[in-house]
Formats: structure tokens, C-alpha cells, sequence
């Protein structure tokens, strides 16, 4: 039941760090704000680790699994979901984005040998109805369907990453050691495209209220990645991801809250989002 909590906790900070950076982009570039989440997210791990751990296995090889997690997690999974923020909304983006538990499963099932029950894989198809959903051509319909490719790509890294952080967190015992190291790894390479690749255009008037906001987010998802890594360590993936990826169930009623001025909620999104929160108690639901 621990493990259930620390999922849903870190899985509540997520969801209010995008509430920030849903604000945050209308003041600052999506890459620039991506890069200040990352910073501060990797400082506060840092952080914590030396004034809580007792000592450090740097050079531990299992430690590697988490640079190669980190190349593409949080750094170009979250790059996909500011995209997809862009483009679709909170509500959108983030429901696609809790997709990851059907990804996670399959990786699960085809790689761990993990065995989900009924209600696991019940869950996982009602996940796939909500995406189906959104997916579909109506009239109130003000966005383009390959901009759907942003928040899916990112549940399938997401997905991964769980998969590889648990096949890391059997190996060593610190699991916010393999959050700092996969986040510092994901800092580094998303700096480096920025620098090679991002055009730099100059900073707007509002960019100091941006860079806050991120600031902010990055703080929101260093909780999440605590709680989130520490529930890996201690349960499956099939389990715990679908926990840890179940945002839209804080994402709809904060952005109702918070977001009003930006993005409606219409009866789609919220059917949609209720299926994906289904699939979610259902996947859940031997632990419960």
C-alpha cells in the first residue's frame, strides 16, 4: 500500500508542475523552459542525496542503465510533452501521455517477465478507448491529429524508462541516485541540442515571469521524481507505472481551477479522461 501512495504522490506533483508549465510557455519558449525544469529538477536531487544519503556508489555499473534512461528521460520525453502542451492542451497532452501503463505492460510482459492480471490488462484496453476517443474528428475539434504523435511518444519513453529504472533500482539502493543521474544526463544532452540546433531567439519581456513559472515546475518534478523512483524500487512496473502515470486524474480538476483562461474542457475530454482514470483503478486494482 506504500508503494501505491508514493505512486499517486509523485504522480500528483507531475501533474502540478504542468499546470505551471502550461503558463509558462505563454511567456518563454517550450526548449528554454525545458531547459530551466531540468536544471532545477537535477539541483534538488543533488541536493537531497547529499544531505540525506549517507554515501554515494557513483561508479556502480548499474548506474549506466540510468544514463542511458537519461538521455531520453525526463529530457526528450518532456520535450515531446511540452510539444504536445502546445499544441493540445494540458488536459489532451496529459491524458495521452498516461498511455505509458499500456506501453509499460507490454515492455513489462515482454522483457521482465512480469504476469498482469485480468484486471491489468482490462485497464490497459480501457487506457487505449480513452486515446481512441480524443483521437476521433468532431466539429469542436481545433487541433491536428499527428499533433497527437507528441504526447504518445513521450508515454512510450515513459514507459521504457520505468521498465529500465526498475531493472536499475534491483541492482543498486539509492533510487534517487538513479533519479540524479538520469536527470543531470538529461540536462546535459538536452543543453547540448539546444546549443547545436535551437534557434536562439532573444528573450521577450514576460521572459523573467516564464523562467519562474519553470523554475517553479522544476521543483514540482523533483517531488515527483522522489516519490516516483522510490515506488519502482519497492514494486513492478506493471503495478506501480500506471500510479505514477495517471496525472489527468489531478491535471483535469487543476485545470478547471487554473487554466480556465487557456483551454476549455468540453464532454469529450472529460469522458475521455475518465476512461483513462478507469484504466487506471482498474490496473490497480489487486493492490487496492
Amino acid at each position: 500500500m506504500v508503494a501505491i501512495l508514493l505512486g499517486l504522490f509523485g504522480s500528483f506533483w507531475f501533474a502540478v508542475g504542468m499546470i505551471f508549465i502550461n503558463r509558462g510557455v505563454l511567456s518563454i519558449d517550450f526548449f528554454r523552459g525545458l531547459l530551466v525544469n531540468l536544471g532545477i529538477n537535477t539541483l534538488f536531487l543533488w541536493v537531497y542525496l547529499l544531505l540525506f544519503s549517507e554515501s554515494l556508489d557513483l561508479w556502480a555499473p548499474a548506474n549506466l542503465i540510468f544514463v542511458t534512461v537519461g538521455i531520453f528521460v525526463p529530457g526528450v520525453a518532456r520535450f515531446f510533452i511540452f510539444k504536445g502542451m502546445e499544441r493540445l492542451g494540458a488536459s489532451i497532452s496529459s491524458c495521452l501521455t498516461n498511455s505509458t501503463p499500456l506501453f509499460a505492460i507490454l515492455f513489462a510482459v515482454s522483457f521482465l517477465q512480469e504476469r498482469p492480471s485480468a484486471t491489468n490488462l482490462a485497464g490497459a484496453f480501457s487506457i487505449v478507448a480513452g486515446i481512441v476517443s480524443l483521437s476521433w474528428r468532431g466539429s469542436t475539434k481545433s487541433w491536428r491529429t499527428r499533433d497527437l504523435l507528441f504526447p504518445l511518444t513521450a508515454a512510450f519513453l515513459f514507459a521504457a524508462r520505468d521498465n529500465l529504472v526498475r531493472v536499475g533500482l534491483l541492482q543498486i539502493h539509492s533510487p534517487i541516485l538513479g533519479a540524479a543521474i538520469a536527470s543531470t544526463t538529461s540536462f546535459v544532452t538536452m543543453s547540448l541540442m539546444y546549443l547545436a540546433f535551437e534557434q536562439k531567439k532573444p528573450l521577450g519581456k514576460d521572459a523573467p515571469r516564464g523562467l519562474a513559472l519553470f523554475t517553479v515546475a522544476g521543483f514540482m518534478n523533483f517531488l515527483s521524481y522522489v516519490f516516483a523512483y522510490t515506488a519502482l524500487s519497492m514494486e513492478r512496473v506493471s503495478l506501480i507505472s500506471p500510479l505514477v502515470n495517471c496525472s489527468s486524474l489531478f491535471v483535469l480538476p487543476l485545470s478547471s481551477l487554473f487554466l480556465r483562461d487557456i483551454e476549455t474542457l468540453t464532454p469529450r475530454k472529460i469522458g475521455a479522461t475518465v476512461l483513462v482514470i478507469l484504466g487506471v483503478f482498474l490496473i490497480s486494482w489487486e493492490k487496492l
